[in-house]
């Protein structure tokens, strides 16, 4: 394999203390049917188009900034945060742009906005920092994209095609380990000093071909964990490079179900949501492994996004519900919700910053395909 030719560059948009919503257009969001993949949700349609960013203070229960996304129907969904001397580099998807976006953040008053454009057709999903780049999936392009912050450069590494890689993490070595959510696998991308790359491809011996549709994955040391968010499968799998695997399920039937994100504490647990269950999940891998679910409120909110912040509570997004929450696990556990402040928005990604700060994604879609297969959703 080789790499293809690099594309790069990005536009800035100067900063403004408070931030005028465009006026609404409406657009019609490309979606692209992808072979064995549904959305999660009936496709959406409305007089939307709109996505913005917040960052919500824990400290004081509330929302303190909101940017809003210039670039009609970019359906973000997922962010993360890396921090900079005197200020925050706000990254984050825009699946339905082909974009990725990235808002440099000192407060309320001093912020700066900018993008830079993947392969037409691309579709990004996902994005991770590590190594001093950002690294995305591009589900409908086939490659994993690596961005240089500094240069604005982006390579592109291919995968197989039709694929469909959907979630990535950084492992310890520098390596990449991604879902190919179609082709039913587990992928590990190694890139070399001289830009030569491998990447290799693993299929759960207990799951099998075309039973999972891999989602959500972390890296915990030398373990890889994913999501199945798929009826015959609805597990947590633990792989241990070259060949050793373990299927986390619950000692009841139905947990977990449709496992989706999955992020990990400073202790090294990891935690999941669970779109049709309604929860928030720790996966256990010992030598019993178990399943711990905290049931949320409302019913079907549809939680989604996850992270864990340095206290280890995690934090949420619940899609249908319209608010982000936070748990508090231990013995006596405590759950809280915030709702989004605008109306009739659909929170996706979710991250924590060094500051202890929340930023949260949220869109009012004119019309949306979500990555990933449901198979018992509840209406």
């Amino acid at each position: 394999m080789i790499v293809r030719a690099a594309r790069g560059g990005w536009c800035a948009l100067p900063a403004v203390g408070a931030v005028i919503l465009a006026v609404v257009i409406v657009f019609l969001l490309r979606t692209q049917s992808v072979p064995g993949v549904q959305a999660a949700m009936p496709l959406v349609t409305g007089s939307g188009g709109e996505s913005f960013i917040y960052r919500f203070d824990p400290g004081t229960s509330s929302f303190v900034f909101t940017f809003t996304v210039p670039t009609r129907n970019a359906n973000p969904l997922d962010v993360v945060v890396v921090s900079d001397t005197g200020s925050l580099n706000v990254w984050f998807t825009e699946s339905g742009a082909d974009r990725i976006g990235r808002l440099v953040y000192t407060d309320t008053d001093n912020y700066s906005f900018h993008e830079y454009t993947v392969t037409a057709g691309s579709r990004p999903l996902n994005l991770v920092s590590g190594g001093g780049s950002i690294w995305f999936t591009a589900a409908d392009g086939d490659y994993i994209g690596r961005l240089n912050p500094t240069t604005g450069q982006i390579d592109e590494f291919e995968v197989t095609a039709g694929s469909y890689p959907a979630d990535l993490d950084y492992a310890p070595d520098g390596s990449i380990w991604f879902t190919e959510m179609v082709a039913d696998r587990l992928g590990h991308l190694i890139v070399g000093p001289s830009a030569g790359f491998t990447v290799t491809e693993y299929t759960s011996p207990i799951t099998g071909a075309g039973r999972g549709r891999p989602y959500g994955i972390v890296v915990v040391g030398s373990n890889v964990l994913f999501a199945h968010p798929r009826e015959v499968s609805d597990c947590v799998t633990r792989f241990t490079p070259p060949a050793s695997w373990l299927d986390i399920a619950g000692l009841i039937p139905g947990i977990p179900d449709d496992p989706y994100k999955l992020a990990t504490s400073s202790r090294g647990q990891v935690w999941g949501t669970e779109r049709a269950g309604n929860g928030v999940s720790l996966f256990g891998s010992g030598t019993m492994p178990i399943v711990n679910r905290y049931g949320l409120t409302p019913t079907n909110s549809m939680p989604t996004g996850l992270a864990v912040d340095a206290n280890d509570d995690l934090w949420f997004t619940q899609w249908r519900a319209g608010q982000i929450g936070r748990l508090k696990p231990g013995g006596n556990p405590q759950k809280e919700y915030f709702p989004i402040p605008l109306a009739g928005l659909n929170p996706t990604g979710i991250a924590t910053d060094s500051a202890g700060g929340i930023w949260v994604l949220a869109s009012r879609p004119h019309r949306v395909h979500l990555p990933i297969v449901t198979h018992s959703w509840k209406e």
